[in-house]
């Protein structure tokens, strides 16, 4: 997904597992060694005038060989606004794959103020990305405007593996599972509550596979079950797509402003096909005149990215009818905009694990399915399946994509809209669950944390891990804005 499984954008996996409450798991020396290495010492993080505590875990790079080489797993503490805070903490685990929670603390600790109110928060950079030994895999000199997919030579994935001095089969989920084991162990929670987001819910459920006696309720947010090969997704997206269309043209305003906007969509597609679009423009922010590029893959993903929350998604006829019209500056304000996003994706983290978990496991026909999807066609896996025969590959575990059996408490939330998890993926995942609810907000997209009362609903079960004292009415009351009509903001 380019950032998140597509700009990707926030936002992604048995053997039966036995509930053991009250117990945990034995203690490695390996483990042993890496609690009493981590110090948490106070710290203040960008967007939070609040102080909060940071601290680095030293953990083996390779759980196998303990006494090899180590690195360093950062942590952050957002502690409990009581005095006397409850013994199970909220861990949460971010999405991409490749998101740092370092880098989204701010926004995090005000969705979660509910639950933080009696429980610490825990946010960990996942290995390979933040502080915790990142992988990232940019261009110096990326320009967002001017580049496009042509540009980039596969010389590029070449130069990033050889600037790494790491491991690469040592940063896949399992290895990350052990290092957030050891963080729960080094700061003495008996047990946690936890929280994935998109990628983050993949591993939410491998740590139910791996650890199920350290967890006491799992919510699961944006669900990418283990038995789904994520990469191509052209189908999940197309879905969205349609339905958006189908919304323009039942709302009385979209559809006289925009009465041809599925053919618009195809027109642009199909002339991007043609020729790469090279136009000088205003910058949208300096004013300084400046070189947009707009190829096929650009012009699709600029629209997905919008596709993964309300509030965003409703621009979409907007940009496709200016596109068409041959006014570019909605569009490249739409790339600017994105540039100031938190939501890093740190891109070699992203492609060890894309390349290594799920590509290479993807089905030859669901592949071909995502080819011949009708919104993004090829540009959904093509460039992706490109990337990977390049990146250097390892084995996952013999058990990773099998499907996750889990007695724990487990609530799963979806939104309707989502373009890349779409709620039937919850309910694929949740067949191996026997103890859970399923809640699908009708007006929302990727991660309904982000986009509705979700955090509050997430509240009220950890309290006391009881389905029945989560209110859900909140979900039917979330309003569904308006589609963009003109450039004054109008909807």
């Amino acid at each position: 997904m380019n950032k998140r499984f597509s700009r990707p954008n926030l936002s992604l996996k048995g053997t039966a597992l036995a509930l053991v409450v009250g117990l945990s798991p034995p203690v490695s020396a390996a483990t042993q060694d890496a609690a009493n290495s981590l110090v948490l010492a106070p710290c203040f993080v960008k967007g939070l005038d609040t102080q909060i505590n940071c601290g680095k875990l030293t953990v083996p790079e390779n759980w196998d060989a303990p006494t090899d080489k180590t690195i360093d797993i950062h942590v952050t503490v957002v502690n409990a606004v009581a005095a006397t805070p409850k013994k199970d903490p909220l861990v949460l685990l971010m999405g991409g794959p490749g998101q740092a929670g370092s880098e989204l603390v701010a926004g995090l600790s005000r969705i979660f103020r509910k639950a933080n109110e009696s429980r610490d928060l825990i946010l960990i950079d996942q290995r390979g990305t933040g502080l915790s030994n990142p992988l990232q895999c940019e261009k110096e000199d990326a320009n967002p405007y001017a580049d496009i997919q042509a540009d980039f030579k596969l010389a590029d994935i070449d130069h990033c593996v050889d600037s790494y001095d790491v491991d690469l089969s040592q940063y896949g989920t399992t290895s990350a599972i052990n290092d957030f084991e050891a963080v729960r162990q080094a700061l003495g929670y008996e047990q946690i509550n936890l929280y994935g987001i998109s990628y983050g819910s993949r591993a939410a459920m491998v740590y139910m596979r791996e650890k199920p006696e350290a967890l006491r309720s799992v919510i699961l947010d944006g669900v990418v079950p283990p038995q789904i090969a994520v990469g191509p997704m052209g189908s999940e997206a197309a879905r969205a797509f349609d339905i958006l269309i189908k919304q323009c043209s039942e709302d009385k305003k979209c559809q006289a402003k925009y009465p041809t906007l599925n053919a618009d969509y195809h027109q642009v597609r199909a002339q991007l096909e043609q020729q790469t679009i090279e136009t000088t423009i205003d910058h949208p922010v300096t004013d300084q005149p400046i070189t947009l590029k707009i190829d096929t893959t650009k012009f699709i993903g600029t629209l997905h990215s919008l596709m993964y929350g309300v509030g965003a998604r409703e621009l979409i006829p907007f940009v496709i009818s200016q596109v068409a019209a041959g006014n570019y500056k909605p569009i490249a304000g739409i790339i600017a905009a994105g540039q100031d996003k938190p939501d890093k994706i740190y891109t070699g983290m992203h492609l060890n694990i894309l390349c290594n978990e799920d590509i290479s496991r993807a089905s030859d026909t669901a592949i071909e399915k995502s080819r011949n999807n009708s919104f993004s066609g090829k540009h959904s896996i093509d460039e992706l399946l490109a990337v990977c025969k390049r990146w250097p590959s390892f084995t996952a575990p013999s058990d990773f994509g099998d499907q996750v059996n889990s007695a724990l408490p487990t609530l799963l939330l979806s939104g309707e809209l989502d373009p890349v998890t779409p709620p039937a993926w919850a309910e694929i995942a949740l067949q191996g669950l026997s103890n859970h609810k399923h809640y699908i907000a009708k007006r929302a997209g990727h991660g309904l944390v982000t986009q509705t009362c979700a955090a509050t609903m997430v509240a009220q079960f950890i309290d006391k891990v009881k389905f029945e004292d989560i209110d859900d009415s909140c979900l039917d009351q979330q309003p569904l804005p308006g589609f963009l009509l003109n450039n004054n903001g109008s909807w």
